[in-house]
């Protein structure tokens, strides 16, 4: 076997998970099973939260190692259920490199959402917080505007690779000052119920998680990176929503 397509096949892997969301010991132990298929010892896995490194050591080549940056991440659980079943189908012998290689660049490829789709999500998702967390029906009314030039906001963001802390600063400040501009108008709507509803899509639940678990399963540096991402962002959209309303409630 190719030891050069092997550790590719291990590094499209571990990117298309890391990059939808998946945990760092996750990501790494896909990759020290899909190299371990040929190379029983001297296999060598590593995943951070922006980078992946994959080595192998045998007579024949030497060593030989292959790093990769990650650029982008989101959340997709379906692209990582995908990248699971194939590298089960590929470590039991059922599924030849080729193939899983071709069904790795296919599940890289595939859009499971429209990003109007997406949109529209954002704002029903931001609606349906705000009737949850006890806001009233114009308060939810609001938060679906809102909600929707957030998800029109990370489209634009992904499109130009925008940093996500800037992107989480506009979207705080179109929370705030939204808020309060319609509150102006509609004197019954309740401020806080529109920003809370609102900066939903924007919260780093999947960061926060994935750090603690991280963590917990000993992998210090990228649990720790995950935590301080969270929580910039956190401190992103708090001085935005701040911003918002200091300039508009005036």
């Amino acid at each position: 076997m190719d030891d050069n397509k092997l550790l590719k096949l291990a590094l499209d892997a571990g990117e298309i998970m890391l990059s939808s969301g998946a945990e760092t010991h996750r990501v790494q132990d896909t990759m020290h099973r899909i190299l371990s298929i040929s190379h029983p010892t001297g296999v060598e896995a590593l995943a951070m939260s922006t980078f992946l490194i994959v080595s192998v050591s045998s007579e024949k080549s030497g060593s030989i190692s292959l790093t990769r940056g990650i650029y982008n991440r989101s959340v997709n659980f379906g692209k990582i259920c995908a990248v699971n079943e194939i590298s089960r189908a590929f470590v039991s012998g059922q599924m030849p490199l080729e193939k899983a290689s071709a069904r790795l660049e296919e599940v890289r490829q595939v859009s499971v959402y429209s990003p109007l789709t997406r949109i529209l999500c954002s704002g029903v998702a931001c609606a349906g917080f705000t009737l949850v967390l006890n806001g009233a029906f114009i308060d939810a009314l609001a938060a679906f505007i809102f909600g929707l030039m957030i998800g029109v906001l990370l489209r634009y963001s992904r499109i130009s690779k925008l940093p996500y802390f800037f992107s989480c600063l506009v979207g705080g400040f179109i929370a705030g000052a939204g808020s309060t501009i319609f509150q102006k108008m509609v004197p019954t709507a309740g401020v806080n119920m529109i920003i809370i509803g609102s900066i939903m899509p924007l919260l780093p639940g999947m960061t926060m998680t994935n750090s603690i678990r991280d963590i917990m399963e000993g992998h210090l540096i990228s649990g720790t990176t995950k935590m301080v991402e969270t929580l910039l962002i956190a401190f992103s959209i708090a001085g935005g929503v701040g911003f918002g309303i200091t300039i508009f409630a005036s």
